[in-house]
This record gives structure tokens, C-alpha cells and sequence, in this order.
């Protein structure tokens, strides 16, 4: 049988109402608060967030919503989450959603279920996901804050990287080294993400005085088997690029495959510069220049507008953080000059 909270009572000693005052955070004098951590330790006994938010109308828990736990971006910005959550002592409820090929989702009850469990604010990357949908937060009012996408109707906080800027600044430094010929590879269109990216690929070429060859755009998904199809694309053609940029985590890997498989020798046959993907970039010789998302910057940067929602710290309009990428140089990029 479960422990309640009038056994606590009854073995420190003390009222029901000083138990639950405790464990809520209130403040208890001596010695009676000791008794009761004692009484809590021995009895084993653990507090339910869904009882006590009946009352309280807080949980303690966050909602974490992302679309595929495969995908590296979505799991490393869930981790970070958990942990920064943790400290600041709430719990964390991950939910992923599918999303079929017609670009259909379960999202809505992924959603459901997390206010089933009564979160008291969700992080979500709204890949996908309709404004009907995010708006069953909106109808209980429970804070959510984006991550990776920014909200263009401002009614939530986001947490974004600066797109253009990051692929601008690989291309600008590959065009600086003497590369002509740049291919790029991201994930489909109409996702904000890599629209944006794709602007910052045209744009540093423009700036440096080259054409746009659309042969060296490769947009499909963000997974390695496009990484893959991408590489044995570019290989395929008549004028091969000299170097290209693979805008994903798993796309440097399906990439990286094809180049192992068919002998593509890197720096020598193609330049190569990746996105994420510091653990190939350790074990790949020649090690690889890559750009990298700050995500624990950007987890923590999340997690922490969504508690100023919470505890009704910040009231005000939406915000957006915009953080820049890091750029790493390793030995994968010819100089052309």
C-alpha cells in the first residue's frame, strides 16, 4: 500500500498541513522540518506531481515535445533540457511525433497526453505542427517555448540559430580559399530552418561575384540515407563541385559513407566541410572542419524563458534569442589558390 502523506504526519509528529507545506516549499522551523525529511526518507515516500497539482495547480513537470528521438538535434536539445530542468527541480515528460510522408503528424496527441499529465510548460521544435494544434496549450494557458524555429505569429518565446549567418559564413570561407564550385545539402523545403539556410548559400555566392548552379543544391530530408543520395549525386555530375557544405548531423554521416564506400578521397577529389557532427569530425582523417549549433546554450536559454513563464517572472510580449553557430577548422578544406 502507498505511503501517504498522513503517515508522514503521524511518524514526524506533526500536522498534515505542515507535511504538505514542506514538500511544497514553504517554510517549517526546526526541528519539526528535519522530522519530516526523516519521516520522508524512512517511509520511502514519494511525492504524485498529478495529486498535488490538483491543488496547487503546479506540477513540477515540463513537457518536452520534438519530432523524431532519432534526430540528433531534437535528442541532444532533449538531453540538455533534462538536465538543466532537473536542477531547477522539475521533472521532464518527452514526448516525440511522427511524421508521415504527406507531412501529416500524431502530434495532436502527443499534445493531449501532455496536458493529460498536467505540465506546467512545454519546450517544443515545431516541425510540422499546425497553429490549431499549439493552440490546445494556448486554450489552457501553458507556456510553451520554440526551439530551433522561431514563432512568426509572436505569441511564443523562441530560441533560434542565426541560419543565414552560419552557412553565409562557411561559404564566404570557402570562397575565400579559392572554391568556385560549392555544393550544398539540407533538408526540405519549407521548413524555416533550411530556407533560411539556402538564402545564406545564395547570398555568400552572390557576394562573391558566382552563379547559383542548381545542380549543387540538394534539398530532400535531414536523415543519412539523403546524405548518402546527395554525395553520389554531385559525384554523378559532368562539372563536380570542389568542395560542398552538408547542413545536417546525420547528413555528414550518409555522406562521409559515400565517400568511404566509392573512394572519395577528402581534401583531394572534394572539400568537405560538415554541420553537428563533432564525433566524426574526431574519428574522419583528415579531421573535419565543421559549424556546430550552441544547443546547450540554447536548451538552457529555452528552459529558462520557459520557467520566467511559469513562475509569472516574465509576463511580457514574445521573445526571440538568435544565437550564432561556432566554427571549428579542421584539415578537410583545400586551398584553391
Amino acid at each position: 500500500m502507498a505511503v501517504t502523506i498522513k503517515d508522514v504526519a503521524k511518524k514526524a509528529g506533526v500536522s498534515i498541513s505542515t507535511v504538505s507545506k514542506c514538500i511544497n516549499g514553504g517554510n517549517v522551523l526546526e526541528p519539526k522540518r528535519t522530522e519530516i525529511l526523516k519521516a520522508i526518507e524512512e517511509l520511502n515516500f514519494r511525492v504524485n506531481p498529478l495529486a498535488r497539482g490538483m491543488k496547487t495547480k503546479k506540477t513540477s513537470t515540463v513537457g518536452v515535445l520534438i519530432p523524431n528521438i532519432s534526430d540528433y538535434f531534437g535528442r541532444t536539445i532533449l538531453s540538455y533540457a533534462s538536465r538543466y530542468l532537473y536542477g531547477a527541480n522539475y521533472s521532464t515528460v518527452f514526448c516525440d511525433y511522427v511524421i508521415f510522408d504527406d507531412s501529416k503528424t500524431n502530434v495532436s496527441e502527443k499534445i493531449k497526453f501532455l496536458l493529460k499529465y498536467s505540465v506546467d510548460g512545454v519546450i517544443v521544435q515545431p516541425v510540422d505542427i499546425r497553429p490549431e494544434e499549439l493552440d490546445l496549450f494556448r486554450k489552457e494557458n501553458v507556456p510553451v517555448v520554440f526551439v530551433d524555429l522561431k514563432d512568426d505569429s509572436h505569441f511564443y518565446d523562441s530560441v533560434t540559430l542565426n541560419n543565414e549567418k552560419a552557412v553565409y559564413d562557411v561559404i564566404s570561407k570557402l570562397t575565400a580559399v579559392g572554391h568556385k564550385r560549392i555544393a550544398f545539402v539540407s533538408g526540405r523545403p519549407g521548413i524555416s530552418t533550411t530556407d533560411e539556410r539556402v538564402t545564406g548559400y545564395m547570398r555568400a555566392l552572390r557576394d562573391a561575384g558566382l552563379p547559383v548552379i542548381p545542380e549543387y543544391v540538394f534539398r530532400k530530408t535531414i536523415d543519412s540515407d539523403s546524405g548518402y543520395e546527395a554525395m553520389e549525386h554531385f559525384m554523378s555530375l559532368k562539372e563536380k563541385p570542389s568542395a560542398v557544405f552538408i547542413g545536417g548531423h546525420d547528413l555528414v554521416t550518409g555522406a562521409l559513407s559515400y565517400c568511404s564506400e566509392h573512394k572519395v578521397s577528402i581534401p583531394d577529389d572534394i572539400s568537405f566541410v560538415g554541420f553537428e557532427n563533432e564525433e566524426a569530425s574526431k574519428i574522419y582523417r583528415p579531421t573535419l572542419s565543421y559549424a556546430t549549433q550552441p544547443m546547450k546554450k540554447m536548451a538552457e536559454g529555452a528552459c529558462q524563458m520557459l520557467i520566467d513563464r511559469i513562475n509569472g517572472s516574465y509576463v511580457g510580449a514574445a521573445r526571440c534569442s538568435v544565437m550564432n553557430a561556432d566554427f571549428v577548422e579542421g584539415l578537410s578544406v583545400k586551398n584553391m589558390n
